[in-house]
């Protein structure tokens, strides 16, 4: 009867430290680099698309200053399908979902310019739609901070680049 009720006192503890939530050490990690290890990429239509080894889309950052990237860097300017956990686009209905914007990175690989242009498909690739484009010139996958202290947005670890 004792081991039943240290049983149950442990399955309650860890019930109970699960449902805190992220900031604890048992949160689960919601990345699996294979879902940014580039397998293929080109244009379809004008449309730039790639696919990963994991599955595309398949991580979304857990943390609020993280940002998840598949970026294309095109003849018509460099596309981010962007993952993260703060409000910036009336693209989607919550910015975890996988968004489209037009960036330009700095000398230091910050963010000095974004916008809204594009669209985005993700399901067995990811895609960037309502644009035109007639080469690539590069495609990259990466992590991307923010710095709550100067709101600088910054490339932070490049999980795979091609070609």
């Amino acid at each position: 009867m004792i081991e039943l009720k240290a049983s149950i006192c442990v399955i309650i503890g860890l019930s109970a430290i699960l449902i805190v939530g992220p900031g604890n050490g048992l949160a689960q990690n919601n990345l699996n680099e294979a879902d940014f290890m580039i397998k293929d990429f080109g244009i379809m239509n004008g449309n730039p698309w790639l696919i990963v080894e994991g599955k595309a889309g398949g991580s979304t950052p857990q943390n609020a200053s993280l940002i998840y990237a598949y970026n294309f860097v095109t003849d018509n300017g460099t596309f981010a399908v962007m993952s993260h956990l703060y409000e910036d686009t009336d693209e989607v209905e919550n910015d975890t979902q996988w968004h489209t914007h037009r960036v330009t990175l700095d000398d230091k690989d910050c963010v000095a310019e974004i916008n809204d242009n594009g669209d985005t498909e993700v399901s067995d690739l990811v895609k960037v739609t309502n644009v035109i484009t007639r080469n690539i010139s590069n495609v990259f996958t990466a992590e991307l901070t923010l710095n709550n202290t100067d709101s600088s947005i910054c490339v932070t670890k490049v999980f795979d680049s091609a070609p």
